[in-house]
């Protein structure tokens, strides 16, 4: 049954009761060439071809030719180990894993105190290193909410989409293990790593029942500017069965107010427009109305 915006102090208390707790609720999820071609001459170079003279090509004998090719063999035999190392060192070097202090970050993350795992998660993602991207979905399960909060946020600092599919579990929560703040962090990460399959994981989560993780789905949904969002989000907005907190559809004001159109741009002038509104959201609407008429 969802709960009214009128009672948004039970939803807020709600969300500040989640907010203290340091453990997750549940026994974690189970891991899951082509031919070269002459350059062709415009029509303007082809006189001026024709009126060249015609090169002399000069010949020598076989005895000398074998001379000449016998005097410059040595001279190629020594620029080959030249050529080769030049060669070598154009490629570029590809790490086989992650380097010695990530790999030491990685460890500490996997056994370190529960501070130590927080501190640990945080700064891998600061790395930039991607080998350590299945490290991070493994901390996602970790028993302490904070620990698993930061390694959803540092895989969406390392921009690598293999992550999707674990932030997208974390986020739909099906048997209630994560945290608000685990799952708020998982959709603020979706939004970073801009994969339109994580959608719909993002529209269920708007009527997350802790307001933090709905929030940020909606402003996930924004930077992945999918139209599909904007139905579900008017839906916010207009809040008919007072379930959604002011933080929450001023998110979707905002987001409304980014994917911008015709039928975004109309709610907003409704909301702008209701003297019964909130003053913040219906300044906001104004203010996205103001910028799309300018």
């Amino acid at each position: 049954m969802p709960r009214s915006s009128k009672s948004s102090s039970s939803k807020s208390s709600g969300s500040q009761k989640k907010a203290s707790e340091k453990k997750h609720t549940a026994v974690p999820p189970k891991g899951g060439v082509a031919e070269l071609q002459a350059p062709q001459l415009a029509p303007k170079d082809v006189a001026a071809e024709a009126k060249k003279p015609t090169p002399v090509v000069k010949t020598i004998s076989a005895p000398v030719a074998e001379s000449v090719k016998a005097a410059e063999a040595p001279k190629a035999a020594a620029a080959a180990p030249v050529a080769a190392s030049a060669a070598q060192a154009a490629k570029p070097v590809v790490s086989a894993g992650p380097s010695a202090a990530v790999q030491a970050l990685i460890s500490e993350l996997r056994s370190g105190s529960d501070s130590e795992r927080v501190t640990a998660a945080a700064a891998i993602g600061k790395a930039g290193d991607r080998h350590a991207v299945p490290a991070l979905i493994a901390a996602l399960r970790d028993s302490d909410a904070d620990v698993a909060r930061e390694a959803a946020t540092s895989l969406g600092l390392l921009g690598d989409r293999s992550a999707v599919d674990s932030l997208v579990e974390v986020l739909t929560d099906n048997n209630g293990y994560y945290h608000a703040v685990v799952r708020a962090a998982a959709a603020s990460s979706l939004g970073q790593l801009k994969d339109t399959r994580a959608v719909e994981a993002l529209l269920v989560a708007l009527t997350d029942p802790i307001a933090e993780p709905s929030a940020e789905a909606i402003r996930a949904l924004a930077v992945l500017n999918d139209r599909r969002a904007i139905s579900a989000l008017i839906d916010v907005v207009r809040n008919r069965s007072g379930f959604f907190v002011g933080t929450v559809r001023r998110a979707a004001v905002l987001a409304l107010a980014h994917l911008g159109g015709e039928e975004a741009i109309e709610e907003l002038r409704f909301v702008a427009s209701d003297q019964w509104e909130d003053n913040v959201i219906r300044d906001e609407a104004q203010a996205a109305v103001d910028k799309a008429n300018a």
